[in-house]
């Protein structure tokens, strides 16, 4: 779980970093993070 959350936030740090250049790279990457997020809780809830 923690190691899920640290993706997200490294997802989410390449997306602001990106983002002060490329605006639609910047939404991509941070839906991106939520996505990941959602379907790795979902997931492990499951097993």
């Amino acid at each position: 779980m923690l190691g899920d959350i640290l993706v997200a936030l490294l997802i989410t740090v390449v997306a602001i970093v990106l983002g002060v250049a490329v605006h639609p790279v910047l939404f991509f990457l941070v839906v991106l993070a939520i996505v990941w997020l959602v379907v790795r809780r979902r997931s492990g809830a499951r097993l």
